[in-house]
């Protein structure tokens, strides 16, 4: 039996090379499939070729895609399958929290993260992916 951690991939977009690697290794540590990006466009373009479940992405980057840029050119462009989405700031008053879920972002971590809220945040994403991918079955066993 596979390992259902390894069947969702996660893309990162980090600004900063210390906070993603540390990410990455909590999260591939714990058995999930995990890429890394050092920007929000680089996450952009790998997507749109090959399209994660997952995704974390700081909220500002200084060129470039935004990470509520990324939100929304994800929920336009692509509807299923599903993609959870985080973005990490810290600006963590409820208007930038509000807006961060506006863009299309399903959930909000606050820097500097810590790897246990980190590791429960994603289990969190993959509730409602599991969940998600059920409701859509009758539909694709019917096409």
């Amino acid at each position: 039996m596979s390992n259902p951690k390894q069947n969702v991939h996660i893309y990162l977009a980090i600004r900063k090379q210390e906070d993603c690697s540390h990410m990455v290794d909590t999260l591939v540590l714990d058995g999930f499939n995990v890429t890394g990006f050092h920007n929000a466009e680089t996450l952009w373009n790998r997507f749109k070729i090959r399209p994660a479940r997952i995704v974390i992405s700081d909220r500002r980057f200084e060129l470039g895609l935004s990470g509520l840029e990324l939100a929304q050119a994800i929920r336009r462009d692509f509807l299923t399958p599903y993609c959870y989405i985080l973005l990490r700031s810290t600006l963590n008053h409820l208007p930038e929290i509000e807006e961060g879920l506006d863009a299309g972002a399903d959930d909000y971590l606050i820097k500097p993260h810590n790897p246990i809220e980190l590791r429960s945040r994603i289990l969190v994403g993959l509730r409602w992916l599991t969940y998600i991918d059920s409701l859509l079955e009758p539909q694709n066993a019917a096409a």
